[in-house]
């Protein structure tokens, strides 16, 4: 099996793992590659096939489709993504943990992969 993995569950799971440990609602698009960069190496040591899909046009389709949610910010010459006020992890969760594979989730909440994220 292959796993696709796309912008917005990227996104969604580095801010679920930010906000969860330092309470951090924005992340930088090199922190989240580099979050995605070790999920897929982390699903690959375990000889699952995973593939990150990300691209310019992906990104543009996560604003409009989930602008309730997140918005692009540019804090201190780093563009990233921001969670919008009010918005609360059990939200994500709710959103975007449920129809997870499990190898999948496992990848997202592991500490190897959180620590790119900079919030360990």
């Amino acid at each position: 099996m292959c796993f696709y993995i796309g912008i917005e569950d990227l996104a969604a799971n580095a801010l679920i793992e930010s906000m969860r440990k330092a309470n951090k609602r924005m992340l930088s698009y090199k922190d989240i590659e580099n979050y995605g960069s070790r999920v897929i190496e982390l699903l690959n040591s375990r000889e699952e096939k995973a593939v990150l899909i990300l691209s310019r046009n992906r990104t543009n389709a996560l604003f409009k489709d989930y602008s309730d949610l997140f918005e692009e910010v540019d804090i201190e010459k780093q563009k990233g993504i921001m969670l919008k006020e009010g918005v609360e992890i059990n939200d994500l969760i709710e959103r975007f943990r449920g129809y997870l594979a499990l190898d999948v989730l496992m990848a997202f909440v592991n500490e190897h992969s959180v620590q790119a994220l900079g919030v360990l």
